[in-house]
């Protein structure tokens, strides 16, 4: 008999987004003029990280007790108003008079996720996501004994619509259950941003699905970045009322990436319904897992949620300074694909945020030439490779498709 538990065994954190970024390190301090695209962390055109100066005044305004003492460990009704008025915005009243809320602070959006995944799915069952996903959802999945299967993202420019329904109607069937993780808008890896239409959809197949427990894990890390417009974004999530009393909506939000605060892990799981009992149960399992997996989410960063809901003047403070990130990733998004389409390299459809893909066969020869020959680190997906333009100022950013595409021929 082993010491490890069989649910631990075997499980080695390799190939991870992090451990690209390590090496991309080590190249630099070797001498090497480096290209560093692989994590999802904005850098200026200047190369220096800033967080906002709204958030680092809030920080620096916050007595001790709001900075360092422990947070109630189901956020409090502050905070669980400041994310409902963050998150929705002007839409909020139209979402709560359709649906039951509750909200519970998680260590960022990741654990708002894995959580998600925890309170819905049981040990065997399966998790139905993208073939162009970001990679821990697979982990998330597997550390509580969940299977991922995949449907493919694309039917050439659009939401591949009828492998999604092929691929749920698998699950469906196997598992008595339907649980989807989608990554909207500006999905990571690609910038792909669903349409209303495209969401509609989606709520209306598992709608039609009455006997069958289904769950949507929406996840919105990159909600405050998305070319559709802040108020455009926000009522799409009216959408989501739509949803009949057998599909529950669990909503990823994370603060973190939201406020440019990646290290101050925060993030919400936003759980609606139709059933306020069903929401209710959720809540309550939610914050018995809470306490006795993180106990306490981070304390200044829910003081600081709270701050900007107070005042209406931060708010708008932040939304000018998330302003200039998307309009700097929009300038970078217009380099990379002029000078790609000149060059003839494909990319999957971009509509914002943080990242472009390029489908390339071969991606592990691609990315060994690209880091060997260019110096150049990327992060691998399925066939393809994605290039974080949030790390990338414009005066290196010219020139990296050729580059890229005289590696990926096809």
């Amino acid at each position: 008999m082993k010491i490890i538990s069989k649910r631990a065994a075997g499980k080695t954190l390799s190939g991870d987004s992090f451990s690209f970024a390590q090496q991309a390190k080590a190249a630099k301090r070797a001498g090497f003029d480096v290209l560093d695209a692989t994590l999802g962390t904005f850098y200026y055109d200047d190369g220096s990280f800033r967080g906002f100066e709204a958030v680092k005044e809030i920080f620096r305004s916050l007595p001790d007790e709001d900075y360092f003492s422990y947070a109630p460990i189901a956020g409090g009704i502050p905070f669980a108003s400041a994310v409902l008025d963050w998150v929705f915005r002007a839409s909020r009243a139209a979402i709560e008079k359709e649906m039951a809320v509750r909200v519970v602070p998680t260590p960022g959006g990741t654990g708002a996720i894995s959580s998600a995944v925890f309170l819905t799915l049981d040990h065997g069952k399966s998790v139905l996501i993208p073939d162009l996903a970001w990679g821990p959802y697979d982990g998330i999945a597997a550390n509580f004994g969940v299977r991922t299967e995949r449907f493919k993202f694309f039917a050439g420019n659009v939401f591949n619509f009828e492998d999604f329904r092929l691929k749920g109607e698998a699950v469906a069937q196997r598992d008595g259950k339907l649980a989807v993780i989608i990554n909207d808008p500006c999905h990571n890896p690609t910038g792909y941003t669903l349409s209303p239409g495209e969401l509609s959809r989606i709520i209306a197949y598992l709608n039609e699905k009455k006997d069958t427990p289904c769950v949507l894990i929406y996840d919105i890390a990159y909600l405050d970045y998305s070319n559709e417009g802040r108020e455009a974004a926000r009522r799409k999530l009216e959408i989501l009322t739509k949803a009949e009393p057998h599909v529950l909506i669990a909503v990823a939000f994370s603060a973190s990436k939201s406020f440019c605060a990646y290290g101050q892990r925060l993030g919400a799981l936003i759980m609606m319904n139709k059933n306020e009992d069903v929401v209710q149960e959720l809540f309550r399992s939610l914050a018995f897992h809470a306490r006795h997996s993180w106990s306490n989410a981070n304390r200044a960063m829910i003081s600081m949620m709270t701050a900007i809901a107070a005042d209406e003047g931060l708010r708008r403070r932040l939304d000018d300074e998330i302003d200039i990130v998307v309009g700097e990733l929009r300038e970078r998004s217009a380099i990379f694909l002029a000078e790609a389409k000149s060059a003839g390299l494909a990319v999957y459809p971009y509509h914002g945020g943080f990242f472009l893909t390029v489908p390339a066969r071969d991606n592990e020869k691609t990315l060994r030439d690209l880091r060997e020959k260019e110096h150049f680190y990327f992060l691998p997906f399925r066939e393809s490779l994605r290039v974080a333009i949030c790390a990338i100022p414009k005066n290196k950013l010219k020139g990296v498709a050729a580059t890229v595409k005289k590696y990926c021929p096809d």
